[in-house]
């Protein structure tokens, strides 16, 4: 059976900005002006705790933000790499067709004979809509469009994603180590 991690990444601290110790975060969040409500953060082994006192600006899912005791830049320094996690029951309740991204990675995929194909290594959307990137074997990733049409049945319980015969074709004959 498939288990979802307790906490979500809301976003990662990926350098410090200016001299009054505020950070740029790279956002994962869906609507990354939304970063504050999920405050107060965690680590990604659940210790100490960031909380979000401002958000100073934002470039697409990048933000500038300033951290509750963190006051100059060697301590912003210091948070460089630091995932920000929040707890999974903060999010809201989603629809039966809805998922969120952090689910989906990790699922075994299989093909619509229900054999085997890979693993979701990742979700990405370039403006076309979702795609999904598995890994097939230990090396070989490809990319999948991520739609009902292709991907007719995802299990959460189960931890499964079953392809459509189409999706067959698109990842051309399945598990291989190339």
């Amino acid at each position: 059976m498939f288990s979802a991690s307790p906490y979500i990444c809301a976003g990662i601290i990926v350098a410090p900005h200016g001299i009054c110790g505020h950070v740029k975060v790279k956002c994962f969040l869906e609507d990354p002006t939304r970063l504050q409500e999920y405050s107060p953060f965690s680590d990604d082994q659940g210790k100490e705790t960031y909380k979000v006192d401002k958000i100073l600006g934002r470039t697409k899912d990048m933000l500038t933000i300033s951290l509750a005791g963190v006051a100059d830049r060697t301590a912003a320094e210091a948070l460089r790499g630091v995932k920000l996690m929040f707890a999974r029951d903060h999010l809201p309740t989603l629809s039966d067709d809805t998922f969120y991204h952090t689910d989906l990675i990790g699922l075994q995929v299989l093909s619509s004979e229900n054999q085997p194909v890979g693993v979701v290594h990742a979700l990405y959307n370039f403006g076309a809509g979702d795609i999904l990137e598995i890994q097939i074997g230990s090396k070989k990733l490809e990319m999948i469009p991520f739609s009902h049409a292709i991907v007719p049945e995802i299990d959460l319980k189960k931890g499964t994603i079953i392809l459509s015969s189409e999706g067959d074709v698109l990842l051309q004959g399945g598990p291989n180590d190339a």
